[in-house]
Protein backbone atom coordinates (compact mmCIF):
# COMPACT_ATOMS: atom_id res chain seq x y z
CA UNK A 1 0.00 0.00 0.00
CA UNK A 2 1.31 3.57 -0.82
CA UNK A 3 1.39 6.03 2.00
CA UNK A 4 -1.15 9.20 2.73
CA UNK A 5 -3.52 7.88 -0.22
CA UNK A 6 -7.19 7.34 1.08
CA UNK A 7 -8.92 4.26 -0.34
CA UNK A 8 -12.09 3.94 -0.13
CA UNK A 9 -13.53 0.86 1.77
CA UNK A 10 -17.15 1.33 1.05
CA UNK A 11 -17.88 2.07 -2.76
CA UNK A 12 -19.95 5.05 -1.55
CA UNK A 13 -16.51 6.31 0.21
CA UNK A 14 -18.17 6.92 3.53
CA UNK A 15 -15.32 4.57 5.21
CA UNK A 16 -11.74 5.15 3.86
CA UNK A 17 -8.24 4.11 4.82
CA UNK A 18 -4.58 5.28 4.44
CA UNK A 19 -1.69 3.90 5.69
CA UNK A 20 1.53 6.10 7.09
CA UNK A 21 4.96 5.37 8.68
CA UNK A 22 5.41 5.80 12.37
CA UNK A 23 9.20 4.86 12.20
CA UNK A 24 9.88 1.18 12.68
CA UNK A 25 6.64 0.17 10.89
CA UNK A 26 3.21 1.21 9.25
CA UNK A 27 -0.04 1.90 10.63
CA UNK A 28 -3.13 2.61 9.07
CA UNK A 29 -5.94 6.01 9.97
CA UNK A 30 -9.71 5.21 9.59
CA UNK A 31 -12.22 7.97 8.24
CA UNK A 32 -15.57 7.64 8.37
CA UNK A 33 -18.22 10.24 7.72
CA UNK A 34 -21.12 10.61 9.69
CA UNK A 35 -24.53 11.64 9.17
CA UNK A 36 -23.51 15.48 9.74
CA UNK A 37 -21.24 15.12 6.79
CA UNK A 38 -18.40 15.28 8.63
CA UNK A 39 -15.70 13.04 9.37
CA UNK A 40 -14.41 11.03 12.31
CA UNK A 41 -11.15 9.83 11.93
CA UNK A 42 -9.35 6.61 14.00
CA UNK A 43 -5.09 6.84 14.99
CA UNK A 44 -4.88 10.27 12.52
CA UNK A 45 -1.68 9.52 10.82
CA UNK A 46 1.96 11.00 11.64
CA UNK A 47 3.87 12.91 9.19
CA UNK A 48 0.67 13.67 7.23
CA UNK A 49 0.86 15.33 3.64
CA UNK A 50 -1.46 18.42 2.88
CA UNK A 51 -2.77 16.44 0.64
CA UNK A 52 -4.17 13.96 2.81
CA UNK A 53 -5.85 16.25 5.15
CA UNK A 54 -7.55 18.02 1.88
CA UNK A 55 -8.84 14.84 0.99
CA UNK A 56 -10.98 14.88 3.85
CA UNK A 57 -11.35 19.10 4.43
CA UNK A 58 -13.08 19.34 1.37
CA UNK A 59 -15.14 16.70 1.92
CA UNK A 60 -16.86 17.91 4.80
CA UNK A 61 -14.53 19.03 8.08
CA UNK A 62 -13.49 16.80 10.67
CA UNK A 63 -14.97 16.82 14.11
CA UNK A 64 -13.49 13.96 15.95
CA UNK A 65 -10.30 12.43 16.49
CA UNK A 66 -10.11 9.37 18.27
CA UNK A 67 -6.63 7.42 19.54
CA UNK A 68 -7.95 4.03 20.07
CA UNK A 69 -5.44 3.12 22.82
CA UNK A 70 -2.48 4.99 25.07
CA UNK A 71 0.11 4.49 21.81
CA UNK A 72 -1.74 5.90 18.55
CA UNK A 73 -1.19 9.57 19.45
CA UNK A 74 1.24 10.67 17.04
CA UNK A 75 -0.77 12.52 14.46
CA UNK A 76 -3.14 14.46 17.12
CA UNK A 77 -1.73 17.48 17.19
CA UNK A 78 -0.95 17.87 13.69
CA UNK A 79 -4.72 17.61 12.59
CA UNK A 80 -5.70 19.44 15.27
CA UNK A 81 -4.00 22.50 13.88
CA UNK A 82 -5.58 22.09 10.71
CA UNK A 83 -8.92 21.08 11.39
CA UNK A 84 -9.26 23.59 14.67
CA UNK A 85 -12.89 22.52 15.62
CA UNK A 86 -12.09 18.71 16.34
CA UNK A 87 -12.28 17.30 19.22
CA UNK A 88 -10.11 14.32 20.79
CA UNK A 89 -11.36 11.05 22.29
CA UNK A 90 -9.68 8.34 24.12
CA UNK A 91 -10.58 5.17 26.02
CA UNK A 92 -10.64 6.17 29.65
CA UNK A 93 -7.92 4.05 30.48
CA UNK A 94 -5.59 5.67 27.72
CA UNK A 95 -6.14 9.56 28.48
CA UNK A 96 -3.33 9.88 31.33
CA UNK A 97 -0.93 8.25 29.34
CA UNK A 98 -2.06 10.10 26.56
CA UNK A 99 -2.00 13.53 28.58
CA UNK A 100 1.81 13.30 28.72
CA UNK A 101 2.37 12.24 25.64
CA UNK A 102 0.33 14.73 23.67
CA UNK A 103 1.14 18.13 25.56
CA UNK A 104 -1.73 20.71 25.25
CA UNK A 105 -3.82 18.02 23.73
CA UNK A 106 -7.15 17.58 26.09
CA UNK A 107 -8.76 14.11 25.20
CA UNK A 108 -12.65 13.67 26.67
CA UNK A 109 -13.76 9.90 27.18
CA UNK A 110 -14.57 8.18 24.63
CA UNK A 111 -17.99 7.49 26.36
CA UNK A 112 -19.27 10.73 25.36
CA UNK A 113 -18.37 10.55 21.30
CA UNK A 114 -20.30 7.05 21.71
CA UNK A 115 -23.61 8.64 23.13
CA UNK A 116 -23.04 11.31 19.73
CA UNK A 117 -22.55 8.41 17.31
CA UNK A 118 -25.53 7.65 14.83
CA UNK A 119 -26.56 4.17 15.11
CA UNK A 120 -24.82 2.82 12.07
CA UNK A 121 -21.31 3.66 13.71
CA UNK A 122 -19.99 2.31 16.90
CA UNK A 123 -17.10 1.38 19.39
CA UNK A 124 -15.89 -1.22 21.52
CA UNK A 125 -13.56 -2.06 24.42
CA UNK A 126 -13.73 -5.77 24.67
CA UNK A 127 -14.12 -7.15 28.19
CA UNK A 128 -10.40 -9.16 29.63
CA UNK A 129 -8.34 -6.00 29.15
CA UNK A 130 -5.52 -4.00 31.28
CA UNK A 131 -4.89 -1.30 28.73
CA UNK A 132 -8.00 -0.36 26.57
CA UNK A 133 -7.60 -1.08 22.52
CA UNK A 134 -11.28 0.26 21.11
CA UNK A 135 -12.36 -1.44 18.22
CA UNK A 136 -14.50 0.46 15.73
CA UNK A 137 -17.90 -1.07 13.85
CA UNK A 138 -19.64 0.55 11.03
CA UNK A 139 -22.78 -1.06 9.58
CA UNK A 140 -23.24 0.09 5.89
CA UNK A 141 -25.68 -1.27 3.11
CA UNK A 142 -22.79 -4.39 1.84
CA UNK A 143 -22.09 -5.48 6.10
CA UNK A 144 -20.20 -4.23 8.19
CA UNK A 145 -16.35 -2.29 8.44
CA UNK A 146 -14.36 -3.30 11.21
CA UNK A 147 -11.25 -1.48 12.58
CA UNK A 148 -9.92 -4.25 15.00
CA UNK A 149 -6.92 -1.93 16.30
CA UNK A 150 -3.61 -3.84 17.44
CA UNK A 151 -4.55 -7.09 18.51
CA UNK A 152 -6.31 -8.50 15.23
CA UNK A 153 -3.25 -7.92 12.41
CA UNK A 154 -2.39 -8.67 8.70
CA UNK A 155 1.40 -7.58 8.25
CA UNK A 156 3.48 -8.00 5.14
CA UNK A 157 7.24 -7.39 4.90
CA UNK A 158 6.32 -4.19 3.53
CA UNK A 159 4.26 -3.29 7.34
CA UNK A 160 7.53 -3.75 9.67
CA UNK A 161 11.64 -2.93 9.46
CA UNK A 162 13.65 -6.04 9.21
CA UNK A 163 14.78 -6.26 12.93
CA UNK A 164 11.56 -5.75 14.46
CA UNK A 165 10.24 -8.54 12.05
CA UNK A 166 12.47 -10.75 13.17
CA UNK A 167 11.79 -10.22 17.05
CA UNK A 168 7.91 -10.81 16.24
CA UNK A 169 8.52 -13.76 14.37
CA UNK A 170 10.39 -15.42 17.01
CA UNK A 171 7.21 -14.34 19.76
CA UNK A 172 4.87 -15.77 17.20
CA UNK A 173 3.88 -12.30 15.54
CA UNK A 174 4.51 -13.40 12.32
CA UNK A 175 3.11 -11.95 9.25
CA UNK A 176 -0.54 -12.78 7.72
CA UNK A 177 -3.88 -13.02 9.21
CA UNK A 178 -3.71 -13.35 13.27
CA UNK A 179 -4.79 -12.27 16.98
CA UNK A 180 -1.01 -10.62 17.72
CA UNK A 181 0.53 -12.14 21.22
CA UNK A 182 3.19 -9.06 21.71
CA UNK A 183 0.87 -6.33 21.85
CA UNK A 184 -1.96 -8.99 23.91
CA UNK A 185 1.27 -8.78 26.03
CA UNK A 186 0.61 -4.79 26.77
CA UNK A 187 -3.53 -5.03 26.51
CA UNK A 188 -4.73 -8.16 27.64
CA UNK A 189 -5.62 -9.61 30.65
CA UNK A 190 -7.60 -12.31 30.12
CA UNK A 191 -7.46 -13.50 26.04
CA UNK A 192 -10.05 -16.15 26.58
CA UNK A 193 -13.03 -12.81 27.82
CA UNK A 194 -11.30 -10.62 25.16
CA UNK A 195 -12.13 -13.06 22.77
CA UNK A 196 -15.17 -14.14 23.69
CA UNK A 197 -16.18 -10.17 23.80
CA UNK A 198 -15.24 -9.39 20.15
CA UNK A 199 -16.77 -12.98 18.83
CA UNK A 200 -20.35 -11.33 20.54
CA UNK A 201 -20.02 -8.01 18.98
CA UNK A 202 -19.12 -9.47 15.85
CA UNK A 203 -22.26 -11.68 15.66
CA UNK A 204 -24.11 -8.85 15.71
CA UNK A 205 -22.60 -6.77 13.38
CA UNK A 206 -20.95 -9.67 10.99
CA UNK A 207 -17.39 -8.10 9.67
CA UNK A 208 -17.41 -8.19 5.61
CA UNK A 209 -14.38 -6.13 5.79
CA UNK A 210 -11.88 -5.83 9.05
CA UNK A 211 -9.00 -3.09 8.59
CA UNK A 212 -6.53 -3.31 11.14
CA UNK A 213 -4.23 -0.83 12.67
CA UNK A 214 -1.48 -3.08 11.21
CA UNK A 215 -1.46 -4.37 8.02
CA UNK A 216 -3.73 -5.01 4.49
CA UNK A 217 -7.61 -4.30 4.87
CA UNK A 218 -9.11 -8.33 4.93
CA UNK A 219 -11.30 -8.81 2.34
CA UNK A 220 -12.21 -12.17 1.63
CA UNK A 221 -13.73 -15.16 3.74
CA UNK A 222 -13.33 -12.30 6.69
CA UNK A 223 -16.34 -14.20 8.94
CA UNK A 224 -14.49 -17.43 8.55
CA UNK A 225 -11.14 -16.08 9.21
CA UNK A 226 -11.73 -13.97 12.24
CA UNK A 227 -13.30 -17.29 13.43
CA UNK A 228 -9.97 -18.86 13.20
CA UNK A 229 -8.03 -15.81 14.56
CA UNK A 230 -10.48 -15.96 17.99
CA UNK A 231 -10.73 -19.68 18.24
Amino acid sequence: MDLHVWSDIVPDGSVRMLAYSFGPGRANTVAVRLKTGSWLVVSPSAGAPEAALDGLDKEGTVTALVAPNAYHHLGQQPWRARFKEAISYAPDGAIPRLTKQCKGVPFRPLSELAALLPPHVGFLVPDGMKNPDALLWVDTPQGSVWYTGDLLSNTTVEDTKAPLRWIFSLLGGGAGFKFNPIPALVYVSSKPNWKSSVKAAMAAHPPITLLPAHGSPLRTDVAAQVATALS
